[in-house]
């Protein structure tokens, strides 16, 4: 049997989106959710998450492009509302970020997380994989080493080596442009500082697709490895606004729900579990 962390990304963002997560980690239908603490609902939404810390993973969604930020440096750097991600992406490779100002939000952002969990996050990512980007990833490694290597925090990794062979698949362009904004460089900084994470990651898929969730799933499965992990991005329906994937999430809350989802994982030998180093 393959053991496979699934992660629900997104958790805080909106409330029905964490609904969703606190109903499929109830069913165990998740081993581990990502924690954006940016957003007005975290502290209230965190406490939802207390019975669920020694069963599932708990981790931060580092966050620079939903929302406003937390900290005061970056508010007086890049204004009170994150800049877009085609924005960061362009000032991670022209090197003009402001390293003081992301290092303050990235400080912020834990002592956030830590105050409505009551401890640093189990694992650590990005939202939209930012994590990654050419100036973040050296601020956000430093920060690792500093405050979470003791607490044996792992990092996302969304190296993917097939991702350049899947040209006739779905979804082909947005797995190649994740793994061109700095996959492959952080995965070589995570193995030469001994840094814990996946050995696979899977889950990417055009959203426009989501109605096809339980055709694609099993792909998923198939192509993880023993301590893979697979993000997902469930939630209830929503109407609240300036979510650009609402379509979709309800589509992946009700597979991982079905008995569908229970015969993947069983046709394809994977059992859903946190990370072990």
């Amino acid at each position: 049997m393959k053991s496979i962390i699934l992660c629900a990304d997104d958790y805080g963002q909106n409330t029905a989106i964490s609904q969703a997560i606190i109903g499929l980690l109830r069913e165990k239908r998740l081993s581990a959710t990502s924690c954006m603490t940016t957003i007005p609902l975290w502290q209230e939404q965190a406490e939802w998450l207390f019975s669920f810390k020694n069963q599932a993973d708990i981790g931060l969604h580092f966050n620079l492009t939903e929302g406003k930020p937390l900290s005061s440096t970056f508010k007086a750097v890049y204004g009170d509302v994150f800049p877009s991600l085609p924005h960061l992406l362009m000032k991670s490779y022209l090197r003009q970020l402001d390293t003081s100002a992301i290092l303050s939000e990235l400080h912020a952002q834990i002592d956030q997380f830590a105050a409505g969990i009551g401890r640093l996050p189990d694992f650590i990512d990005g939202h939209q994989h930012i994590h990654q980007f050419p100036v973040i990833r050296d601020i956000f490694l430093s920060v690792y080493k500093a405050r979470l290597r003791q607490h044996n925090t792992y990092v996302r990794c969304v190296y993917d080596a097939d991702a350049w062979f899947s040209v006739n698949q779905k979804g082909y362009s947005k797995r190649l442009l994740i793994q061109l904004c700095g996959a492959r460089a952080f995965k070589q900084q995570l193995a030469r500082h001994n840094i814990p994470h996946n050995t696979t990651f899977s889950g990417i898929y055009h959203f426009s697709q989501a109605m096809h969730y339980a055709e694609l799933f099993p792909k998923f499965l198939q192509h993880s490895q023993m301590g893979g992990l697979i993000m997902c991005h469930p939630g209830l329906e929503s109407l609240e606004q300036g979510d650009a994937i609402a379509v979709s999430r309800p589509l992946e809350y009700r597979y991982f729900q079905s008995q569908q989802f229970l015969n993947a994982c069983q046709q394809h030998q994977v059992v859903i579990s946190r990370f072990k180093i």
